[in-house]
This record gives C-alpha cells, sequence and structure tokens, in this order.
C-alpha cells in the first residue's frame, strides 16, 4: 500500500521532468497545435481564414494563401488549387513541411491561389447550426456526407470568393475518396475542375495491408450491434494539452518509438521515408478528429470488395436506397482529367486496387508510380522527395491545362 502510494505521489513529477526533458531537447522548434493561421503567418504567408456552412449545417473553416499585389496589397485573380486533406486530418498537414518543401506553399510560389479545405468533425469544423458536439447526432456521418455537402459548399463558396470559373484540385487519401464520389454523385461538378490530381487515393481496399482491417474489418464492416452503436460516436479527441504531451514525447535526438506505435496503423510498419524531424508537428496535428463511422465506411469496402454508399443494412437500405443493398459509386461520371500518384509499399492502398481505380475511370491523365520502393501512405504528404517528384509532376500537369483550358 505503501509503495502504491508513493509512485502515485511521484507520477505527477515525472510527467513534469519528462515534458521538461523534451522542451529542452527541441527548445529551439516551437510546435504549432491546430492553428494553420498562425503556422502560414510564421512561414512569412499572406493568410485569410473563411466560414461556409452546408445545407445539413455543419460549419466548415477554409485556410487560404491569397496572391496580393505588391504595391496595394491587393487579391490578384490567380488560377486556384484547391487541397484537401486525408481522414482524420486537417488543413495542417499541407503546411508542416515548411515553407521550403510544404506543398501548399510550393503551388503559390508557382503563382497559385491556394486553398485549404476542411471535412466536418475535424478540429476546425466542430459547429453546426442545429446539432452540437455532444449529441450523437453530430458524428452520424461518413465521408459520403463529406462529399454531397461539405465539397459542394465549399467549392461553391471558394468560386465565388475567387471569381474563377474553374479550379485545379489535390486530395491526398481520404480527400481522394471524397472528390470520386462527390463527382460521381453530382457529376455537374467535373465541370468546375481543371485537373485533379490524387495522392494514394481510397475507393477500392479488399487488398489493403493494413492489420486493422483485417482484424477489425470483419467486425465494423458488417452490420452488428457493435458497428450500429458506433455510427453516432467521435473518433479522437482534439484536446490540445493532450496533443501537447503527444508531441513533447517525441524527442528528435533518439528513434521516437512512441511516434512510430502510434502511425503504424496509419503509415505501415517501414517509415524509413517519413521525415522523422516532422514527428513532433504531427503528432500535435494528427489526428485532427472525425466519426468512427467514417472508418467503418472503409472497412464496409474491404467486406464488401466494392466502392459503394454506407450499408444500413437491408431495411434501413430499403428506405434511404429502395433496393436492399447500397449502390455502387457510378466512376464512370467521373470526367476530370485525373492524375494518381502511388506506390507499391503502401500500406493502406494496394497497387492492385488503385489499377482497379484507373479501370473505371473514363479520363486518367497519368498514373505516377513513385519511385521510392519503401514509399509509403504519410509520405505522400510528409515524406523526404516530396518537392523533387511530387509537385513537380502536379505543377507541370496544372500549368499545361492553364494554357489549354478546358
Amino acid at each position: 500500500m505503501m509503495i502504491s502510494l508513493r509512485l502515485h505521489l511521484r507520477l505527477p513529477l515525472l510527467l513534469y521532468a519528462v515534458l521538461q526533458v523534451a522542451a529542452t531537447v527541441r527548445q529551439s522548434r516551437e510546435i504549432i497545435i491546430t492553428d494553420a493561421v498562425r503556422r502560414i503567418q510564421q512561414d512569412g504567408y499572406n493568410v485569410e481564414r473563411h466560414v461556409v456552412t452546408t445545407k445539413d449545417g455543419y460549419v466548415l473553416t477554409l485556410h487560404r494563401i491569397p496572391q496580393l499585389h505588391d504595391l496595394f496589397g491587393t487579391v490578384l485573380r490567380r488560377p486556384v488549387a484547391f487541397l484537401l486533406s486525408g481522414l482524420y486530418a486537417s488543413s495542417d498537414v499541407w503546411l508542416l513541411n515548411g515553407r521550403e518543401d510544404s506543398l501548399a506553399y510550393l503551388l503559390w510560389n508557382a503563382g497559385y491561389d491556394v486553398w485549404l479545405g476542411n471535412n466536418r468533425g475535424n478540429i476546425y469544423c466542430r459547429n453546426n447550426v442545429w446539432l452540437n458536439t455532444t449529441e450523437r447526432e453530430f458524428w452520424n456521418f461518413s465521408w459520403h456526407e463529406m462529399s454531397v455537402y461539405d465539397m459542394p459548399a465549399q467549392i461553391d463558396y471558394i468560386l465565388r470568393t475567387s471569381g474563377a470559373t474553374q479550379m485545379h484540385f489535390v486530395g491526398i487519401s481520404q480527400g481522394g475518396t471524397v472528390f470520386l464520389v462527390l463527382n460521381s454523385m453530382l457529376p455537374q461538378y467535373n465541370a468546375v475542375f481543371k485537373t485533379a490530381t490524387l495522392l494514394a487515393p481510397v475507393a477500392y481496399v479488399s487488398n489493403t495491408k493494413s492489420g486493422l482491417a483485417k482484424i477489425i474489418g470483419p467486425i465494423l464492416g458488417t452490420r452488428n450491434y457493435v458497428s450500429k452503436m458506433l455510427e453516432g460516436v467521435e473518433m479522437f479527441s482534439t484536446n490540445k494539452f493532450f496533443k501537447k504531451f503527444l508531441s513533447m514525447t517525441c524527442l528528435e535526438n533518439e528513434k521516437p518509438l512512441v511516434c512510430i506505435t502510434r502511425l503504424w496503423p496509419v503509415v505501415g510498419y517501414d517509415t524509413r521515408f517519413l521525415n522523422k524531424t516532422l514527428l513532433p508537428d504531427l503528432m500535435a496535428n494528427f489526428p485532427a478528429g472525425g466519426s468512427v463511422k467514417q472508418l467503418m465506411h472503409y472497412f464496409q469496402g474491404y467486406v464488401s470488395t466494392k466502392f459503394r454508399q454506407y450499408d444500413y443494412g437491408p431495411e434501413r437500405n430499403w428506405l434511404h436506397y429502395q433496393q436492399l443493398e447500397p449502390p455502387e459509386y457510378a466512376l464512370e461520371n467521373v470526367t476530370t482529367p485525373v492524375t494518381i500518384f502511388f506506390s507499391e509499399n503502401d500500406y493502406i492502398v494496394a497497387p492492385a486496387d488503385i489499377w482497379r481505380l484507373v479501370m473505371r475511370l473514363r479520363n486518367v491523365e497519368a498514373v505516377y508510380r513513385v519511385p521510392w520502393k519503401r514509399w509509403n501512405h504519410f509520405d505522400f504528404i510528409c515524406g523526404l522527395g516530396v518537392r523533387e517528384y511530387i509537385f513537380d509532376n502536379i505543377v507541370r500537369t496544372m500549368n499545361r491545362y492553364e494554357q489549354r483550358p478546358r
């Protein structure tokens, strides 16, 4: 009893000591926790924060890096690039590599009006006109709702505000999912996009290497008591103190075992190309929040081997879709010129699933296999080599379409 009491009393002191050591090791580097405006300003760029409300009441935040006139400071009309992050991420992921290597800054330097999108449930989008975050109904959404509500609201707002009639799109992981679903369900939006670049897009997942899918997928990817109970549940905490603690446990001068352990379900075991110096920032900004239903929708795809709408079970499917099984997304409706990047080592998206997606699309501009054999899912954003390979190919395609508009 005395030993237990002493340990209990010492735990706060031990925790404080760990935080102090971590802070000392990284005292020359400030970690910014989910504050894209502040991060962009500190990197030396102008930034705007915009708010838009979806038809079903979710209040979304967009971040813009505008092109300004050198003398008058007015916003210049330039080609628009709209970037959308992946599962449980936010606009911050496009900024973590700093001013030299972040895709958002590189596109701005190339002359683009850069907009960073966010989806319902992440730390920038936790408000609803009618619901609050303590209600289950607030969290009862998957990436389908992000596609048919969040994307149109953000796209329409960007076009209206920028004065542009078309834009370029870049999405990673779930960002690619959302783009594909949007243009399948609402094909009129194809005309809005000059090009679309999808980095490791998640559509078909039947060949995934993910241990989570193999172990938990058969449970949460089917209709049962557990999956029904989790439909209105938040997935991750967005508490900033908790994120700061996780960030400070990632020491730069040693192998960040706790960080890799936390990341492996997403990036895989082999993270040799992941920029390890970014791990404290990554831990402070990922995950950024979302619903369990987002993940369950992917698990349903793993079980069914199809890319289709959410499965509510036969009875509710009939009410939603007037058929017993959910309909598949009509990928043939996607007519935007699409460029896809993938890796043979991707822990989430297998090459076989990428090629299955490619065969369904009508207008594939190019398919790039990244040249690094150990390149993994998260490397597309925070990996070494983004500037030298991915950006060059993206901006080359964008510039070509700027010279020959659709």
